[in-house]
């Protein structure tokens, strides 16, 4: 979350100076070979097996920042996204890429993939590398995603060996045309909310949209923020149509379109090994193991504190490396992070660690667990090197930010998604796209 006068592209450019769908009909192998346990596929962000790390998905514009950009383009955009991630196997995997076109809600569409690609659906990956003079050897893979012909969501799932029901990832995407304006309107939230959540209002002009006969059954509004998808609003109801000026209004009352505002997220620099970073107190290097331990500083529960402005990169992360700047795809180090939330007890639900780079899951690693003797809670999570912002939350519906404290003054990114179901073509297409900052800076 940024000061009024920094955007996030100069927040990363300052901190680069400092210090020098439904399951999708497939299954996967959750271990190192084909033969493996079969699972169900997911369309959302997810790796499905453990030697997969740093998983990114982005509009390449060729700078680092680019990194925390979302994974939402334009149709026939100019910078292509590109698909980055390690394995931890030292030698190089046959890895393939298809791409499924899903529904506004991710179930997967029944388009044929002649509908929506232009080439036949296996890409391989062939741009790889590997990784020099690091503890941990891994092999570095990148993939340029091709040109798609529809816009809408999509799926993008990475297999191996030629084999589709060898899964070992999957990212979502986003690719929109601008059909729609969308103006946006950030309002107090009603009652005793308006201290703790963010409400936004909007209006949708459709008068561009050709043959549309239902607005209110055949629009769609998503709204996500921070780019996370496990609290993002689905299919936001209308309060009126004006069919005057063709627009829907969204105004509600009931908080459906209410996010708490959270706190600004915390943050550790690790983007060296050879001193101590930001909220890094210890790091401990094993030459016999070849591994790295990074020990953060302990964390403390903000839920009681009062809102505090401070930068931070919305959730995101960058990976770099400070020691060997050159390409820190392939020389950036591995380490086991350790996260501890000092606590005055056990608390009634799951803790987790969240942030991008937990894709916001509450499963291992990042469910921490309580250490009685040390009187918090802990999480070793495995990182590459880089700058990483992080929250502690609970598995409460009520109040996951229990630890963090909701506040209506902190920055946060929104992102809106309007979505249009021709007559003529059975499947939701994204026809609009606007972003929202919010926060009092």
């Amino acid at each position: 979350m940024f000061f009024k006068s920094v955007t996030p592209l100069l927040l990363l450019s300052l901190i680069f100076c400092l210090n020098a769908c439904g399951p999708v009909p497939t299954g996967s192998s959750s271990g190192g070979s084909s033969s493996g346990p079969m699972v169900r596929l997911q369309p959302v962000n997810m790796q499905y097996d453990r030697s997969i790390q740093s998983v990114q998905l982005y509009p390449d514009d060729g700078t680092p920042t680019s990194q925390m950009l979302p994974a939402v383009v334009p149709l026939n955009g100019q910078n292509p996204l590109l698909l980055q991630f390690d394995d931890l196997r030292p030698n190089r995997q046959d890895y393939s890429v298809r791409l499924v076109h899903c529904e506004y809600n991710w179930e997967v569409s029944r388009l044929s993939t002649l509908e929506y690609l232009y080439e036949y659906n296996e890409y391989p990956i062939t741009d790889f590398s590997f990784s020099y003079n690091t503890q941990l050897q891994y092999v570095h893979y990148q993939f340029e995603v091709p040109r798609v012909k529809l816009s809408g969501n999509y799926l993008l799932v990475v297999y191996r060996n030629r084999n589709p029901n060898d899964v070992v990832l999957s990212r979502r995407f986003q690719v929109f045309e601008n059909q729609v304006p969308i103006q946006t309107h950030l309002v107090a939230a009603p009652g005793g909310e308006r201290l703790r959540r963010q409400q936004i209002d909007l209006n949708v002009l459709y008068r561009n949209l050709p043959g549309i006969v239902d607005p209110t059954t055949q629009i769609k509004v998503v709204i996500r923020q921070n780019q996370r998808w496990d609290n993002a609003v689905l299919n936001l109801r209308p309060t009126g149509d004006r069919t005057a000026s063709q627009s829907l209004e969204y105004q509600l009352f009931d908080l459906s379109n209410a996010f708490p505002g959270g706190n600004e997220y915390r943050w550790f620099d690790l983007r060296t090994v050879r001193a101590l970073g930001q909220n890094v107190g210890r790091i401990q290097l094993d030459t016999v193991r070849k591994s790295l331990d990074a020990f953060l500083q302990p964390d403390k529960s903000r839920g009681r504190l009062a809102y505090a402005q401070r930068q931070d990169l919305n959730g995101q992360y960058v990976v770099s490396n400070l020691d060997f700047p050159q390409d820190p795809t392939i020389s950036a180090e591995y380490a086991d992070v350790h996260f501890f939330l000092k606590t005055d007890g056990p608390l009634s639900w799951p803790v987790y660690v969240a942030g991008e780079f937990s894709n916001y899951q509450k499963g291992a690693p990042y469910q921490m667990q309580y250490d009685a003797g040390l009187g918090g809670y802990r999480a070793d999570v495995l990182l590459k090197q880089g700058w990483y912002n992080y929250l502690y939350l609970v598995d409460n519906k009520e109040n996951a930010l229990t630890l963090e404290g909701s506040f209506s003054e902190t920055e946060n990114f929104y992102e809106i998604f309007v979505y249009y179901r021709p007559n003529t073509r059975p499947t939701d297409l994204l026809v609009g796209y606007s972003q929202l900052r919010t926060g009092g800076r």
